[in-house]
């Protein structure tokens, strides 16, 4: 009886500390701010912790799980262990609450100063070339351009970074371009939004040298290659760990956000193609959607945000176009989306132009009000416009469409080449 007593003494103490310390508050009441507005991430009312709550909770979960529910009379036993698992499982929502929250906070910050995020890609191969960042400088001094998009890792399977991840050694893959300190350097141009670019399951390198979690060509009986781009299968854990570790590692080096491309299947329809899983709809969007979530959460918890390069058909079409982007599924599970609207990619009469690459505001305006048509988001969409092709008045059509549906936007060029003129001047 004693022992009974006890055990509810202790899970009513338990969840009485969870009400009283750690009752949901306003974040904004709980640090202190006023009349902040989060135009990006929309977070829950919850409480942020402070080192000591850290703490505590971790007391709690120790006592908890070291303490013998075997006690439990018969009738009670079952019920003691349920409050226990729900325990856990509410400190684990909390905490990923919470982690949302500081993540979000950075860019919250940022764009209430900045309003828009207004990004350019850089050539992540061409971080060191001096007369390239000489022009990246005198962008990023002379115009609004506040955000950079860097490769952290390539197209090409190199990582530009040095790391010690557990399977470098075996695809000696580093291109070491730049450090902690240089991304740092980079920040006191000005206050930069950094955002780094990593290719995931377009890899030629992992897919050699680990053969079993590439796509598999069932007609050469080798990893299956699509001009020259060779295809990691989505499902493969192995493959999944691997990208994590980069993200992570490129988070913890300066970059505010991480964003995944090629995050898809191959868009082919041979039929040489084998997955691991069956290649159906279901499958497709569960495992890209899965790995994301996953993902997220863990960036999360680092302070980073996640986003994701999308095809810009996913807007208009409500499948997923054999790839695996759905665009329902996937806005859930990043902070942010961003399709590849260029106007040169539509194929002919699409949105009733005949040459969609010579209407960039009105192509890219019909296919970003597709997706809004359909409730996404505003804020979830970031649009990659295009940056090449084009003359500086066409670019800035591009821009003008995304802004003028109070959409933040990023500009594509494969040799990072822009001109002043393609953007908004700086007052002097």
């Amino acid at each position: 009886m004693k022992n009974l007593l006890f055990s509810l003494f202790l899970l009513t103490l338990t969840f009485g500390f969870l009400l009283v310390f750690l009752y949901p508050q306003k974040t904004i009441e709980e640090v202190g701010i006023d009349n902040i507005e989060t135009p990006q991430i929309s977070t829950p009312e919850t409480t942020i912790y402070v080192s000591s709550q850290k703490i505590a909770l971790n007391q709690i979960k120790i006592i908890m799980a070291g303490y013998d529910v075997s006690s439990f009379s018969s009738g009670l036993d079952q019920y003691g262990k349920s409050l226990v698992e729900d325990l856990e499982v509410q400190l684990e929502e909390i905490s990923s609450k919470n982690a949302t929250i500081y993540a979000s906070m950075r860019i919250n910050e940022f764009k209430e100063v900045n309003d828009q995020i207004k990004g350019v890609y850089l050539n992540g191969y061409l971080f060191n070339n001096d007369a390239k960042r000489e022009q990246i400088n005198e962008i990023l001094v002379g115009t609004d351009v506040n955000t950079l998009v860097i490769d952290v890792k390539t197209d090409n399977g190199h990582i530009l970074f040095d790391t010690e991840i557990d399977e470098v050694s075996y695809l000696e893959n580093i291109r070491a371009k730049y450090t902690k300190s240089d991304l740092q350097e980079l920040k006191e141009i000005k206050d930069l939004y950094l955002i780094g670019r990593l290719v995931v399951y377009q890899d030629p390198l992992f897919a050699k040298v680990f053969p079993d979690e590439a796509v598999l060509d069932t007609r050469l009986n080798k990893p299956y290659s699509q001009n020259g781009q060779y295809f990691l299968d989505p499902s493969s854990l192995k493959v999944q760990e691997y990208i994590i570790n980069i993200a992570l590692e490129s988070c913890r080096l300066g970059f505010d956000e991480i964003q995944y491309d090629y995050i898809r299947y191959p868009d082919s329809n041979s039929k040489y193609m084998k997955f691991d899983t069956e290649n159906n709809f279901e499958n497709r969007t569960m495992n890209i959607n899965s790995f994301l979530s996953k993902s997220r959460k863990l960036l999360h918890e680092e302070g980073c945000l996640l986003s994701a390069d999308t095809f810009g058909f996913i807007l208009t079409n409500k499948q997923d176009g054999g790839i695996g982007q759905n665009l329902e599924t996937i806005v859930q599970n990043v902070d942010f989306i961003s399709p590849m609207v260029y106007p040169s990619h539509y194929p002919t009469g699409s949105f009733g132009f005949q040459n969609p690459n010579k209407y960039p505001y009105e192509v890219i305006t019909a296919a970003l009000t597709d997706a809004l048509d359909r409730g996404v988001d505003k804020n979830k969409i970031r649009p990659f416009l295009q940056g090449f092709w084009h003359s500086n008045e066409d670019i800035r059509n591009n821009i003008k469409a995304a802004s003028d549906l109070g959409m933040d936007w990023l500009i594509w060029n494969i040799l990072s080449v822009y001109e002043l003129d393609s953007f908004t001047k700086l007052s002097q």
